[in-house]
């Protein structure tokens, strides 16, 4: 993530920081009021994956405001919680091109642009409860946020596995020893939604949970060129575990986003490992 220059547009004087600056309200038409800065974060896609008519179709960067005491009252909002609305009316509130649709964010990116919000509100220390892999000990532990880099899918890996991008961002998969060639697309905000209402139609009804051929369902466009609905659910629905364990886990290594890998050190048995930032409840609703 890297910083925008807000000199001249907050007026800097020559010799005072801008942290300084940002301390102080001007006077503007006789009120008080600060100057929000605002961010260019990196996108971990570098717009490669959007269509030409998106506002984000090659752009490496999204500029998004600093959060005010407005985004806070968003996310603590009862009724947009209940809704699951506030993160996502959050970063419509902070993003300056009001041309980007949420929805229509890759989620790599979506989650890229939430962390920078909560690190530039709060700052990059992110103060939450892990539990150690090794002794299962619950404690306190502090992620450094600002450490998170982007990941893209890695040449070796694409050309180990024979995988092709197509000129739509969609990526092809082979299948270890069978003849099955899959398409798969990186999710958006869209697909998140239209997986989290499966979801719920399914626990409202009491039906059993399908989350892995769900989100096989939501990344697969066509599997050897054939993409139609009925097809698709056959090969799924009659998919090895093996097989469908590798799209997933190919689908994770491939699609750009921040790694959200952590090194930890338990403070109990001193194991050491890596460990996956947990987004829980901490992260934004924290007891300030």
């Amino acid at each position: 993530m890297s910083a925008r220059s807000n000199e001249d547009r907050l007026g800097i004087a020559a010799g005072q920081s801008e942290e300084n600056s940002l301390q102080q309200p001007t006077l503007e038409g006789g009120t008080l009021k600060f100057i929000t800065p605002t961010e260019f974060v990196d996108l971990p896609s570098k717009g490669e994956f959007y269509p030409p008519n998106h506002p984000l179709h090659k752009q490496e960067v999204a500029e998004i405001r600093h959060m005010t005491t407005k985004e806070e009252d968003i996310l603590t909002s009862i009724t947009l919680l209940k809704k699951g609305l506030a993160l996502d009316r959050m970063l419509e509130s902070i993003l300056v091109d009001k041309r980007i649709k949420i929805d229509d964010l890759l989620m790599g990116d979506k989650n890229a642009l939430i962390i920078a919000a909560r690190t530039h509100g709060y700052g990059p220390i992110y103060d939450t409860h892990v539990e150690c892999p090794n002794c299962s000990n619950r404690q306190e532990y502090s992620f450094d946020m600002g450490a998170l880099e982007c990941q893209s899918a890695p040449s070796e890996l694409m050309s180990k596995r024979a995988i092709q991008k197509t000129e739509v961002g969609t990526f092809l998969v082979p299948i270890p020893q069978t003849d099955y060639v899959v398409e798969t697309r990186l999710l958006t905000g869209h697909h998140e939604k239209k997986i989290l209402e499966i979801q719920e139609h399914k626990k409202q009804r009491n039906f059993h949970e399908t989350t892995a051929t769900d989100f096989l369902r939501a990344i697969i466009v066509s599997v050897n060129n054939i993409g139609d609905e009925k097809s698709i659910n056959e090969f799924i629905n009659s998919l090895p575990a093996l097989h469908g364990r590798y799209l997933r886990r190919t689908y994770e290594k491939v699609v750009p986003a921040l790694d959200m890998k952590h090194s930890f050190i338990c403070a109990s048995c001193n194991h050491e490992g890596v460990l996956e930032v947990p987004l829980n409840t901490d992260f934004f609703w924290f007891n300030a």
